[in-house]
């Protein structure tokens, strides 16, 4: 139940990316008649939490060179971090168990 509380406080990370995804408002605004891609979707998603990884380590990097940083900004960037990639693997458990359950269905 506690995956379930972290995901439902974390949905916000991933549905403002989607709003403010280059990516959506480009095609909607552009390709009117097209729909939006489910795999730029999760590839946007999946690069978001990278860049936010990424982020964290500089931020880590930079406190142990000694740089004007506080521990307190690195604590948040690493959580942040962590808590979109367990969102990430949640998601991402979520669509597998999904697609598990559609080849179990019988037509």
């Amino acid at each position: 139940m506690q995956a379930i509380n972290s995901i439902g406080m974390n949905s916000d990370i991933f549905a403002n990316s989607i709003k403010n995804n280059p990516i959506t408002t480009e095609k909607t605004v552009d390709e009117k008649s097209s729909k939006l891609k489910f795999d730029d979707v999760i590839k946007d998603a999946v690069n978001k939490v990278n860049d936010s990884q990424v982020n964290a380590n500089n931020s880590i990097e930079s406190l142990i060179k000694g740089e004007d940083i506080t521990m307190h900004d690195v604590m948040l960037s690493v959580q942040e971090s962590q808590m979109s990639m367990q969102l990430m693997l949640e998601v991402r458990n979520k669509l597998f168990e999904a697609y598990q359950e559609l080849n179990r269905v019988q037509l």
